[in-house]
C-alpha cells in the first residue's frame, strides 16, 4: 500500500462509480488511457485484478470492493485536503446594486463577462441587492467591492471612485388597465392624470423631472417607497416618471411611453468602488466593464452618423 500514489487512489475512486473507464475519464477530465494505465499500475501493486473488463464496460471485483472500503478514511482526508486547497485559492468579489435597478437587463454585459472563464476563473461572486445608501456604505466599509447606484446619488467621499455607465431620459409608466392603453396615445393625454413619485426622487431633483415635462400633470402624489408605485399604477388612475431600467419596466402589467427628444433631463447608473480596495479581481472587472462601455458608446456614435449621399 505504501507505493500507491494519490492519483491512483483518485482514479480508482472515480472508476468505482462508473460503468466504464471512458466515463471515468470524463469525470476526471482526463483520457481513457490515463485511467487505464493508473488502474493497471494499482492492480500490479495490489497483486489482483480490481475490475473485470467486459464489452459493455467494467465490473469491480470482490477485491476492489474491499479496497474501496479500506480507502474510505483516506478518501475523506483527501477530499478535505482538496477542498481546503481550492477554497484558499478562491477570491470573493462582492457586487452590490440598488434594489430599484433592473440589473440583468440594464447591464447585461456585467453578467456575460463572468461566463468567460479566462477572465475570472476562480472568483466567487456574491451579489447583494439593497438600498442605494446601503450600497455606498458597503463600498466604504469594504463589504462591497463594486457597487451600482442611481447616478443622481450625492457622493461626497473623495475615496470613492465613480463612473457613469448608463445615462438616458426617464419614461412615463402606466397600467395596462388605464384608459391610456389605447391607439393614438399622445403626450397631452397624460395631463389628465396625477403623477405618483417617491420622496427620494423629489429630494434629489426638487421637482425638476416633473417641471420639465411638456405637459402639466393633474397632481402629484408622493410615496415613501418605490414599492408603493406599482400599487398606485394598478388602479389605472396614476402615471409615474422613472428610469427605463427600473424593475417596473419588466412588469407585464405596466406600459411605458417614451418622452420626446426635447425633454432635457437624463438619469443613469453609476459604478462605484473604493479607491484603496485591494481585491485583485476588482481591477480586472473594471477593465472589462470600461472596455465594454467604451465599445457601446462607439457603436452609439456610429449609429448617430448619417451616411453620405454619394448619388448626385
Amino acid at each position: 500500500m505504501n507505493n500507491i500514489s494519490l492519483q491512483q487512489i483518485l482514479y480508482f475512486k472515480i472508476a468505482m462509480k462508473c460503468s466504464s473507464f471512458s466515463q471515468a475519464a470524463k469525470l476526471a477530465y482526463t483520457t481513457q488511457s490515463t485511467i487505464s494505465k493508473n488502474i493497471a499500475a494499482l492492480e500490479k501493486i495490489i497483486g489482483e485484478p480490481l475490475f473485470s473488463r467486459q464489452k459493455k464496460g467494467i465490473m469491480p471485483t470482490q477485491r476492489a470492493i474491499l479496497l474501496n472500503l479500506e480507502l474510505t478514511e483516506i478518501y475523506d482526508k483527501l477530499d478535505l485536503l482538496l477542498n481546503d486547497s481550492h477554497q484558499s485559492k478562491q477570491e470573493r468579489v462582492s457586487i452590490g446594486f440598488c434594489q430599484s435597478i433592473d440589473f440583468s437587463s440594464s447591464i447585461p454585459e456585467f453578467f456575460s463577462l463572468f461566463r468567460r472563464e479566462n477572465y475570472i476563473p476562480t472568483a466567487v461572486i456574491k451579489l447583494q441587492c439593497c438600498e442605494n445608501t446601503d450600497v455606498v456604505n458597503g463600498v466604504l466599509d469594504g463589504s462591497i467591492d463594486l457597487g451600482f447606484i442611481l447616478s443622481d446619488t450625492n457622493i461626497s467621499n473623495p475615496n470613492i471612485k465613480l463612473h457613469t455607465i448608463i445615462s438616458t431620459e426617464p419614461q412615463i409608466f402606466f397600467s395596462v388597465n388605464s384608459p391610456l392603453n389605447k391607439n393614438g396615445l399622445t403626450i397631452n393625454d397624460f395631463a389628465d392624470y396625477p403623477i405618483v413619485t417617491t420622496k427620494y426622487l423629489i429630494e434629489k431633483n426638487d421637482y425638476r423631472m416633473i417641471n420639465l415635462l411638456p405637459f402639466t400633470p393633474k397632481g402629484i402624489e408622493i410615496v415613501k417607497s418605490y414599492d408603493d408605485i406599482p400599487i398606485y399604477l394598478a388602479t389605472g388612475l396614476y402615471i409615474t416618471l422613472l428610469r427605463p431600467y427600473v424593475n417596473l419596466a419588466n412588469n407585464k402589467n405596466i406600459m411605458s411611453y417614451k418622452l420626446p427628444d426635447s425633454y432635457q433631463y437624463r438619469q443613469g447608473i453609476t459604478m462605484i468602488w473604493f479607491n484603496h480596495n485591494k481585491n485583485k479581481y476588482l481591477k480586472r472587472i473594471l477593465s472589462i466593464l470600461y472596455r465594454t462601455d467604451e465599445q457601446n458608446e462607439s457603436n452609439r456614435n456610429t449609429k448617430r452618423k448619417k451616411p453620405r449621399n454619394l448619388i448626385k
